[in-house]
Order: structure tokens, then C-alpha cells, then sequence
């Protein structure tokens, strides 16, 4: 797996890694002959006169990613998901994925996670102690007692204090990305890449959970079982869920925002693979 970015290297030195491609950069590659769906600002004409067929120039940049995961650590995230863990523990297991490609590649890696009452940064860095520490004080950051979740100011605050160049991956749970501002994201989206991952939650009629003693996270308020049994409620539930999911995947393609939602870390790696996958195609 790789992270694919659009916007294309703006330094000589920004990098250690090496990418062909069709366009204009720093160190010239090759010539090959035109194909249908390449870009004619790339054609080399007069390298196309001498050989009397249309020739497009290809480079090789150099590229280093800036990874910056914005994670929720809101008190929802400490709620359940379908497959009975944590969605804290889902989406560090997201965020992992990530930081491991990120490595592979040996990108620099940063997280900026924050709820309604306060924000952590710490600072784009290399090497697998330094992702672990990120990881283990965002895992750490969440919990019954944290205080309720507001992606939108973490967002704001990213929009405001960070200058350089990145690429975002917002994690957070379906309700709270359906809560993201548009505006935010079109502010953050000029200057920045951006992909969201979400954790869905746990249906309140969910059989796995019949047996024990289930609470709502927002205010501990206990629901009772034969509510919870109830076949109305359980397709309610069903077509609300889908709504959500469908009206959030739809704002992000408006947007050109690749996006993903986790039910299980058992499925969590294929289905942000299929994610990064879509980049490739997504138009800027």
C-alpha cells in the first residue's frame, strides 16, 4: 500500500523516495509515445516534430509526505462498534495502518487529536518509537471521562497553526463526520490532501450486547433490554445508519475527499487499502 498524492513536489529536497510520472518536475526521465487520456500541456513538441508522432515527457520527482492523522478523542470514542471493541481501539488500529505506510516510506508522521476542552500536536517526526508514542498518547487521551467531542474547532485549529503542507487523515466515528463543516474542509482542502476515516458505532439493537447491561455514552443513561429487542427500532435504526453513511460519503466525493468507514479491525486494513486505492482516481 501506498499513500498517492495529487499535488505534486514543490522543493528539490523534499523528499527520498522516487516517483515517475507524466508532467513537469525536477529531473527529466524519458520520452514515450502519447496515449489517450494524458494531459497535452505534457507533450514535448519538438520531440514530437522529430519523430512525427506526439511524445509526452515523463520525470522523476523526489517526494517526502507530510502524514498528519487528525484523530477525534472525544468521550464517543470511547463507545462500542458493531464488532464489540472500542472505537478508540479501531481507530488506533486505523491510525497504525497509516503511520506503518507513512514508515515504509519514510515519510514524516505527526497526530493532532482534541475534544470541546483541549488539543495535542505533536510534531511531524521519523521512525517507528516515535509513531508508537503517538499512538499510545492518543489511545491514552480517550475514555468515559473525556469530555465530549468538537471536530470542527480541532479542524479550525489545524486551518489556522499549520503552515506547511500536508496530508490529512481526519479520524473520528460516523456522527461526528457527518458534524464536519463544509467550509472547514474547503479551507483545509487549498492548502492540504485530505482522506476520512470513520469508526462506525454499535446499534443499539445489536444482539451481541443482549446479555450485558448497555448505557448511552453521551449521557450514562441506561437502556432498557426490551427496548433494545425491539424489531422496529432495530430497522429504524438500520435505515438511519445507511442515510448517514450515504449523505457522509457523498459530501466528501463533492469535496474530491476519499473516504472510508470501519466496522472491525479484522476488516480495517482492506477497507482503508480500498481507500487509498481510490485516490489514485479521484480528480484534484
Amino acid at each position: 500500500m501506498n499513500i498517492y498524492a495529487k499535488r505534486r513536489v514543490k522543493n528539490v529536497l523534499s523528499g527520498n523516495y522516487g516517483s515517475v510520472f507524466k508532467g513537469r518536475s525536477m529531473d527529466f526521465d524519458d520520452l514515450r509515445p502519447y496515449e489517450y487520456g494524458d494531459d497535452v500541456k505534457d507533450i514535448d513538441w519538438k520531440a514530437s516534430a522529430r519523430s512525427r508522432i506526439p511524445m509526452i515527457r515523463r520525470y522523476i520527482a523526489v517526494r517526502k509526505h507530510n502524514i498528519m492523522i487528525v484523530a477525534d478523542s472525544g468521550r464517543n470514542m470511547a463507545a462500542l462498534a458493531p464488532s464489540g471493541e472500542s472505537k478508540i481501539d479501531i481507530a488506533t488500529f486505523a491510525a497504525s495502518v497509516i503511520a506503518w505506510i507513512a514508515n515504509k516510506n519514510d515519510d514524516l508522521i505527526g497526530i493532532t487529536f482534541g475534544n470541546s476542552t483541549s488539543n495535542t500536536r505533536i510534531a511531524l517526526k521519523e521512525g517507528l518509537s516515535h509513531i508508537e508514542n503517538c499512538l499510545t498518547k492518543y489511545e491514552k487521551s480517550v475514555s468515559l471521562e473525556s469530555d465530549p467531542a468538537n471536530l470542527n474547532a480541532l479542524l479550525s485549529y489545524i486551518s489556522k497553526n499549520f503552515r506547511e503542507r500536508m496530508f490529512l487523515f481526519i479520524i473520528t466515528d460516523t456522527y461526528n463526520a457527518s458534524q464536519i463543516s463544509q467550509d472547514i474542509l474547503r479551507r483545509l482542502r487549498v492548502r492540504h490532501e485530505i482522506m476520512v476515516i470513520s469508526v462506525e458505532d454499535s446499534n443499539i439493537t445489536n444482539a451481541s450486547f443482549f446479555k450485558n447491561e448497555v448505557r448511552d455514552i453521551v449521557n450514562n443513561a441506561r437502556i432498557p433490554a426490551f427496548l433494545r429487542k425491539n424489531r422496529k427500532l432495530k430497522d429504524a435504526e438500520a435505515t438511519m445508519r445507511k442515510k448517514v453513511e450515504q449523505s457522509n460519503s457523498k459530501n466528501f466525493r463533492h469535496l474530491g475527499i476519499c473516504s472510508s468507514v470501519l466496522s472491525s479491525t479484522d476488516t480495517a486494513v482492506q477497507d482503508i487499502f480500498k481507500m487509498l486505492e481510490e485516490q489514485k482516481h479521484v480528480r484534484k
